[in-house]
């Protein structure tokens, strides 16, 4: 078996007062348990539950013990102490260096796996072995599939990519989201549908304010200028208001602005996946897309109220595109807030994207 670490090791690593072995669960409990409450995740209460009938002890387990650690935890993960933010930073360098050597090396012709190998490749050779979640790298049209994680798909010249990538340290996840030109240079067109994204995101970011409402506060005003965006790119018709009214702008985002970020990719918190109010503390994802999916746009052609807001035409010139996202992670602060992804040396405007790119050529 090799050398195992220690009792005392483990406690060191983990952040606990002590730490037993399973097999000394009888002596251990018989010894410090006093008749205290037992508390333990809902996943391990049955668990527990056997062991302490099993060892005839008894008093002090009660099912509600679980549920309330459970809500301590996700309480307690929601507000970043700083150390947490230090493993949130780690983690954001390393992964913004790898995301920016794929764009280096990225060429016609090359299969997404293998620009998710270069991935693996800088961060597994910065020290984080594990990503925080399956890496999506989508050319082309594979961009319009939010969860698309074959990676298995030619990249074509002509073509944008999307990769949402993050590696983790210390169980901590970055979470970021680039898109970038297989070429090295963003077509007109091209460039006018990253702008709007890029636009929607840095006035979203803008609104990551300590006490802010999440939906009335920075949804909805998000979601007004996503809309307006929608029109000035003339995939859309109407009014803002109009297009709010039949959610159009779902159709080219159907997925949220962003969640809690930390141990889990989408972390915990009292209030779920994304938070009701902001807090100095919180770390939440910005990431605003904008996507060209066949099975949700064609039933909207179809729809009597929808379908004379939507610009067939257009859209039609843009599908071959897929999709645009753009995500970094931002920590909510006393005053402002931080980005964590821009702190990290990730890069995201059009210029300094084509000039990352071409710093591999």
């Amino acid at each position: 078996m090799g050398a195992q670490p220690s009792l005392e090791d483990l406690a060191e690593e983990y952040g606990a007062d002590a730490c037993a072995y399973i097999e000394d669960f009888d002596t251990v409990m018989a010894s410090n348990h006093n008749g205290l409450g037992i508390y333990t995740l809902p996943e391990d209460a049955q668990i527990l539950k056997e062991l302490t009938e099993k060892h005839g002890i008894s008093g002090g387990l009660h099912s509600s013990k679980s549920n309330e650690l459970a809500d301590a935890v996700s309480a307690s993960r929601a507000v970043k102490t700083d150390a947490d933010v230090a493993c949130l930073r780690h983690a954001s360098a390393v992964s913004a260096q790898a995301h920016m050597a794929m764009w280096r090396g990225c060429q016609a012709g090359m299969h997404e796996y293998e620009l998710e190998a270069e991935f693996l490749r800088v961060t597994l050779g910065g020290g984080l072995r594990h990503t925080g979640y399956p890496s999506i790298v989508a050319a082309g049209k594979n961009a319009a599939t939010l969860h698309y994680d074959q990676n298995n798909a030619l990249v074509g010249k002509d073509e944008l990519v999307l990769v949402d990538a993050g590696a983790e340290y210390r169980c901590f996840t970055a979470d970021i989201s680039r898109t970038f030109p297989v070429s090295g240079r963003f077509t007109a067109a091209q460039r006018d549908l990253y702008s709007a994204v890029l636009h929607v995101q840095e006035h979203a970011i803008s609104l990551y304010q300590k006490g802010k409402g999440w939906k009335e506060e920075v949804i909805r005003p998000s979601r007004q200028l996503y809309c307006q965006l929608l029109l000035d790119l003339g995939l859309a018709k109407g009014s803002v208001d109009a297009l709010l009214d039949n959610d159009i702008d779902k159709l080219f985002q159907p997925h949220g602005l962003g969640h809690f970020l930390g141990m889990d990719v989408h972390d915990v918190s009292p209030s779920g996946p994304v938070p009701e109010q902001l807090q100095a503390g919180h770390v939440v994802t910005c990431e605003p897309g904008l996507y060209f999916v066949d099975h949700m746009l064609q039933p909207a052609y179809e729809h009597p109220q929808k379908r004379g807001l939507l610009n067939q035409v257009v859209i039609d010139s843009f599908r071959p595109f897929g999709g645009v996202r753009i995500e970094d992670n931002i920590l909510i602060q006393w005053q402002g807030n931080h980005n964590l992804t821009e702190a990290a040396g990730m890069v995201k405007s059009i210029e300094d994207v084509e000039a990352a790119c071409k710093a591999g050529s």
